[in-house]
This record gives structure tokens, sequence and C-alpha cells, in this order.
């Protein structure tokens, strides 16, 4: 989360992939949600919010597999519709990073938290929790829910994708993207903090898609319910690993089609722009769009 200086590393990927099959058809095994060691480590047992914690989150490898559940049916589970104009790439093969292990440490750091992987193997990963922030959760109307919330947020960026191994030269994704599909996953697993809030008009919005966070997440979310149908960031997560963010519509690098379009037929403005027209649009009287009406695959 951009509420700490240090910024979340890129889980580390193979020099060599296994090529996906060339086929339209999704794989009919669902995939299994990986076991990796999960470790808890408390720097501070004086710290108020050290007992908090293990008070709200009794059971923190129960929580950690439940997020760990949702990133697989969010980010890895291939969608179940035949291809359409909208999803040119209509499926794909899932492959999950080598995390080996998570950890959890609780600090008295500034900020929310962030994760890293250890300096001698970056399959091995740490969440840092502000032993702060979980003190001030003790005040919210639901503690639990926004622990669990900050925890499977963290938990995603052990697990998604930014770039191909070993290949130079392709720039990394927007930040605000990285985080956004954080909070989508978040957003899915139902653990929507009060604090955010659905645009209801194009004015609503941020300036750009991506501003990051729950303002992309949303974006990410209307591709995903309503524009492309369920899957659609489960193949922009995959995109990011076989082909990398080649650009955002095209042109400059390395004459590929550009990363949006080669996946959804059109450049992220334009996406964008059609998102806001679907915010203006009324559905009911004085209301602008409204998810639940057009949802295309729902859970």
């Amino acid at each position: 989360m951009s509420t700490s200086t240090t910024q979340a590393t890129p889980s580390a990927l193979p020099k060599h992939l296994p090529s996906p099959k060339p086929t339209s058809k999704p794989n009919s095994t669902p995939q299994e949600v990986p076991q990796p060691k999960l470790r808890l480590q408390i720097n501070d047992l004086r710290h108020p919010a050290s007992k908090s914690f293990l008070t709200l989150i009794p059971d923190v490898r129960s929580t950690l597999e439940t997020a760990l559940s949702a990133i697989i049916q969010h980010l890895y589970t291939p969608p179940r519709t035949e291809p359409a104009p909208t999803r040119p790439s209509s499926t794909f093969t899932p492959y999950l990073p080598a995390t080996r292990s998570v950890t959890v440490l609780l600090r008295d750091i500034d900020g929310v938290a962030y994760t890293t992987g250890t300096e001698l193997d970056n399959d091995h990963k740490e969440i840092h929790f502000s032993l702060s922030y979980i003190r001030t959760c003790t005040g919210y109307p639901d503690p639990v829910a926004e622990i669990t919330g900050v925890l499977t947020h963290e938990l995603v960026h052990c697990y998604q994708h930014t770039a191909p191994p070993q290949v130079q030269g392709i720039p990394r994704p927007p930040g605000g993207l990285i985080e956004g599909i954080a909070d989508f996953v978040r957003l899915k697993a139902g653990l929507e903090p009060p604090h955010w809030k659905r645009p209801t008009s194009a004015k609503e919005r941020p300036g750009k898609w991506d501003q990051g966070y729950q303002h992309t997440a949303y974006f990410l979310a209307w591709l995903e319910d309503v524009r492309v149908g369920k899957g659609a960031v489960g193949l922009l997560n995959d995109r990011l690993l076989r082909v990398g963010y080649v650009g955002e519509d095209g042109g400059e690098n390395s004459g590929k089609e550009g990363f949006w379009k080669g996946l959804f037929g059109v450049g992220v403005q334009e996406l964008w722009e059609a998102y806001g027209r679907y915010l203006d649009t009324p559905v009911e009287a004085g209301k602008g769009g409204n998810w639940e009406d057009e949802i295309v695959n729902r859970e």
C-alpha cells in the first residue's frame, strides 16, 4: 500500500515459462489453492495492538487461506465463456508465482502495510503490518473486516504478476494498476471498507484510470462485471506475465499491439471513457449506472 515508503515487490518468476496451449476452451480442472508456509511474527508483545490482533484474528492461517482462495478465484480462474469482440483472448492457462512462504510481521511502523520479498530469496514474502494501524482499527465499526481486507490486499502482492521473466526493455505497469488489482480482489472478497465509494457518475471518477486502489478497483470491476465478463482481470494479470505492459494503446513498444487493445479490442482510454458513459447512463430514475442490472456472469 502506498501509505508506506517501502513499495511492494513483484513475485519472482522462473526463467522459462511453459507455453500456454493454443485453445479458446478453458481448462475444466479448477486451479488448486497454493499452500505456502505461513508464519506470524510479532515484534512487540507489549504493544496493545498485538493482543488486539490475536483477539480479532484468532486463526491467522484460516484468514490467509481464505484470502488465497479469493486470489485464485478472481485472478487465476479462466473465463468459461466463448470468444467475444470485447475479449479477443478468451481464456488463459493459470500460472502462479512460486511463492514458497508468507510471513506476516506485526511492527510499529508508519502507514498501514507493505509487502516485500526477503533479501535472500524473493520466493519468500513478508507482509509488514503496522501495529499502530491495527490499534486504530479497534475503533472501527468492523475491525475484523478491515484487518482482513488489508491482509487480503497485501497477499495479492505475493501472487500477482507484473512482467515476463528475464525480459528486458518492457516497462513496468503503472503502480495504480498493481494496487488496483489488489483492491479488486479485496472488493470481490466482500471486504470493501465503509470509506470506499463506488462512483455513480463520470464526475465522481478520479481524473485518470490508474489513480490506484479502490478507484482502479471499481474500474476493473466494471470491466469484469459489465463490459467483458468474469475472468477479465485474470486475463489482464496473465497478459502481464506472458507479454508485459507493452504500451497502453500500441505504437511505440516493439511494434506490438497495445496491452489493453490486445486483450479487449480497444485501448484503456477508450475503456475509461466507456466506463464514464456507463456511469452516466440513467438505469433507474435519478441514478447512474447500476452494476446489478447488467452483470454478465454472476458468482
